[in-house]
């Protein structure tokens, strides 16, 4: 009889659009290298970080409107990453397994993205931070609730100015943000909660009163010496007179004056006394949302 020799033929593993998907979504590249693309999958990956370091460099989502941009790039390209692996698994349906694609590889390449992520802080990288106002210290310009964006590199090459809304913190770790009024060896002077900058009275105009929880309010524009116009609230009520008007205090060298929007309901430098400038961990640049929906966004502090 003849012999009959039988051939090993590789056995076929159809790609899970599924799975391709869901390994896409969390890791980028992931859901290429499951498909067997694996230098497709490296480029998806380098991709999805070279996407903030451009923001980073141009400081473009400092400006809420580069901010749009970037997250609709970012979500944008993730969808396709989705896409394109959902696409590629279901056209993989006689995949011949390649060295790689063995389930301890895919764990390793997701410990590797993780811990990728985790050492390049994106919003790190990028020089912004988001916080969400816990006080109305700084109404009307920000109120209670308004997420914000603050750039957390902005006085590293640039010094503060007056007029800036910053977020600072103290040595016990609470977080502030107030508005700088007067910087190192500046005279400060408050009149009826007006403020004098080496005496130069800031001019003031009256823009409405208003009646928030039961407390009457007058809504004025104060305009800095600088030329720095922003809107602040005074008490109709008497408050602490002792705080509503201050003689000549001179700032201390190396260290910054500070004022809340809402005068007479402030924990500002006149309670909790001037910071250095180490002390601020950003510049406020933008509300994205808040309470009232869209009519807080991208309002300009």
């Amino acid at each position: 009889m003849e012999d009959l020799t039988t051939i090993d033929v590789p056995q076929s593993h159809p790609r899970n659009a599924f799975k391709a998907a869901v390994f896409s979504l969390v890791f980028p590249g992931l859901g290429q290298v499951y498909n067997g693309q694996i230098k497709k999958g490296i480029l998806y990956f380098a991709l999805s970080y070279l996407i903030p370091v451009i923001f980073a460099v141009t400081r473009w989502a400092t400006s809420f409107a580069g901010m749009v941009i970037f997250l609709t790039i970012a979500i944008s390209f993730l969808l396709f990453m989705v896409v394109d692996a959902i696409i590629n698994a279901k056209r993989q349906k006689f995949y011949i397994l390649k060295p790689y694609n063995k389930w301890y590889n895919y764990v390793l390449i997701a410990i590797f993205i993780s811990t990728t992520t985790l050492v390049f802080d994106i919003k790190k990288m990028i020089g912004i931070q988001s916080y969400i106002a816990q006080t109305t210290a700084n109404n009307p310009t920000i109120l209670e609730g308004d997420w914000i964006i603050t750039d957390t590199k902005a006085y590293e090459k640039n010094t503060p100015k007056i007029g800036d809304l910053v977020t600072f913190t103290k040595e016990d770790g609470q977080l502030f943000m107030y508005r700088i009024v007067g910087l190192p060896k500046d005279t400060i002077s408050l009149k009826d909660n007006i403020v004098s900058i080496n005496n130069k009275l800031s001019k003031s105009k009256f823009i409405a009163d208003r009646n928030i929880e039961g407390i009457n309010f007058s809504e004025l524009e104060e305009t800095f010496p600088n030329g720095h116009s922003h809107r602040i609230y005074k008490s109709k009520e008497e408050f602490d007179d002792g705080m509503m008007n201050m003689n000549d205090f001179v700032v201390p060298t190396d260290s910054i004056f500070v004022l809340g929007d809402s005068r007479d309901h402030a924990l500002d430098s006149r309670y909790i006394g001037c910071i250095a400038k180490n002390q601020i961990t950003g510049q406020i640049k933008y509300s994205y949302w808040g309470k009232t929906g869209f009519k807080r966004i991208n309002i300009k502090f």
